[in-house]
């Protein structure tokens, strides 16, 4: 124990063992389904959907403990959600990519965000995001985990591009409706834990509901057979000057995006950020993220991201490196039992997600929404995230925004210079991506 408090700083902290494994024992819960999710989506492409899940679990386990130990903060990684869908529908079935030539465009965007990670430039674009814009972070986060778990609950449905309101009637809706209501009561309650029971008492009342799926077998031997995968470089001369460029600028783009938006504002909501909105911690997170994806690329999954569930862990209380050490223990462990995380129901997730959604929104109150020149990004930051479902456009139309508004109030000169590089940036993929 004191080895552990002398190296996490557990006292200084002011958090407990208790704390941490239980804030790493949620995130992994919260964080699960993607197991059994991203080999969904990959298969699609032609990759073998039990190896996948054996790589995912490994690139889970190994790069939340990695982070954790690097850099001692509370957030997981794992291999992304928005990222096998790029690889699968865009590089694979949209380019005419083979699966290893896609590979390789994840390896090179790996290297390339790993060495914008660790260069100034990562800090520089950072510290150029005003105040308000990391507030806005926090709130969009929020609502874009609360719309995440709805969804996956079967609460509001997302069919030709339109949101409805799902047959609350059902099973899976109203079991997450009652498991919000029974986690909501264990927080009022301040019961240790209540998220992770409230997930855990949705899934078990899931059982005879026939929402909660039950593996058909308990244990597989690991599927290692994506290992020897070696990346085909041969795309580089293979794919158009033009998609090439706007496949990996997409990458690199969204891989840092979504950490700065995850990190800051799951981050600024617990305070952990600094006084400048910024997170000690977060140049070695995000630096774990680029060498993970090289090694994920390496053996055969998509990109991997520090992971927004994460907020469910810091939610219980979660500070320190320990629980993402914990999370990746929990994901390495499960690798040979990775049925079990298709029982990973939307319907048991929705109310941590729901819950930390509803508490990521109290940052709103610290943006000045009487100046427009800050309100506009801001709220256009808050719902792009929600109503693309991506962190990344959220943040793009924030900062063309307000560049934008500045530029036309003839106010050019207040706006940082970094902000006109993001700017220029983010025009550059939108037309890339057109293009291609």
């Amino acid at each position: 124990m004191k080895q552990l408090d002398t190296f996490f700083h557990l006292a200084e902290k002011r958090v407990t063992l208790a704390g941490e494994v239980r804030g790493g024992c949620t995130t992994f819960f919260a964080t699960m389904y993607l197991v059994a999710v991203i080999p969904g989506i990959l298969a699609g492409a032609g990759m073998d959907f039990a190896a996948v899940m054996t790589v995912t679990c490994l690139m889970a386990g190994l790069g939340s403990i990695a982070a954790g130990l690097w850099s001692n903060t509370p957030f997981a990684l794992a291999p992304g959600l928005g990222f096998p869908t790029v690889f699968t529908y865009t590089i694979c079935q949209r380019y005419g990519c083979t699966w290893q030539q896609a590979l390789a465009l994840v390896f090179l965007s790996g290297v390339l965000f790993l060495l914008l990670s660790l260069s100034p430039l990562r800090e520089r674009l950072t510290d150029a995001l005003p105040m308000p814009f990391k507030f806005a972070l926090s709130a969009g986060v929020g609502l874009f985990l609360t719309l995440s778990g709805l969804i996956n609950a079967g609460l509001v449905t997302a069919e030709d591009n339109l949101l409805d309101m799902g047959a609350v009637a059902a099973p899976g809706p109203l079991l997450a409706l009652l498991g919000i209501f029974v986690t909501a009561a264990l927080s009022i309650k301040k019961v240790p834990g209540a998220l992770m029971l409230g997930m855990a008492a949705t899934a078990l009342l899931g059982i005879p509901l026939g929402v909660t799926n039950l593996p058909q077998a308990l244990f597989v031997a690991p599927d290692l057979s994506l290992v020897v995968v070696k990346p085909d470089f041969s795309v580089l001369t293979v794919l158009g000057p033009v998609p090439l460029v706007s496949t990996l600028l997409s990458l690199v783009v969204s891989a840092c995006f979504d950490s700065v938006g995850t990190l800051l504002g799951v981050g600024g909501d617990a305070g952990l950020t600094d006084s400048t909105g910024d997170l000690p911690g977060q140049r070695e997170v995000m630096a774990c993220s680029g060498a993970v994806t090289c090694v994920g690329a390496l053996l055969g999954v998509s990109n991997v991201t520090a992971v927004a569930e994460s907020a469910t862990g810091i939610q219980e209380g979660a500070r320190t490196g320990l629980s993402s050490v914990v999370t990746g223990l929990l994901f390495l462990a499960l690798t040979p039992f990775a049925p079990l995380a298709r029982m990973a129901s939307g319907a048991a997730m929705a109310a941590p997600l729901v819950m930390v959604g509803m508490s990521m929104m109290s940052g709103i109150t610290q943006i000045t929404w009487k100046h427009v020149e800050i309100s506009l990004p801001s709220f256009l930051m808050i719902v792009g995230m929600t109503f693309t479902f991506s962190i990344t456009n959220g943040v793009m139309l924030g900062v063309i925004s307000y560049v934008v508004i500045m530029v036309c109030r003839k106010r050019a000169h207040l706006v940082d210079p970094a902000l006109y590089l993001l700017a220029t940036v983010f025009v550059l993929n939108a037309a890339l991506s057109t293009l291609s």
